[in-house]
């Protein structure tokens, strides 16, 4: 499974319909904010389900931020899920942004947005494999 969270809901809405017609619509979920994508993972987590495999993050969103949601994510969840890969996806140039990200132990990644379409769906094949 692969979460994406992103306060730009056309964002969210472009990469969702790429990933239906790819076959692995039923392995990406999506969130316009890392609030409701914190309380999800809670209820992954208390209900024993799959948790994903990779979670694409937007960096620069109002309220919990890319990085604040990092912090609450290693918090609650790297421990018990130390395979799943966070991978920033940003507009940001910025080299700190970049070092501040990578510092993280969660954090795989930082790419700069737009995501391709080959890369995503290589993402979701290797998800689908993992489940």
């Amino acid at each position: 499974m692969v979460f994406m969270i992103d306060d730009d809901d056309d964002a969210l809405e472009i990469y969702s319909m790429l990933i239906e017609k790819s076959g692995y619509a039923d392995y990406f979920v999506t969130h316009n904010n890392g609030i409701d994508a914190l309380d999800a993972l809670q209820e992954i987590h208390a209900g024993k389900q799959s948790f994903p495999s990779y979670i694409l993050l937007d960096l620069n969103m109002p309220g919990l931020g890319g990085v604040d949601f990092v912090e609450k994510y290693e918090e609650l969840y790297h421990q018990h899920y130390p395979q799943t890969e966070i991978i920033i996806l940003t507009s940001s140039v910025r080299e700190k942004d970049n070092e501040k990200a990578l510092s993280y132990s969660s954090v795989s990644h930082f790419i700069s947005k737009p995501l391709s379409k080959d890369k995503l769906i290589k993402m979701l094949s290797e998800s689908a494999s993992k489940s």
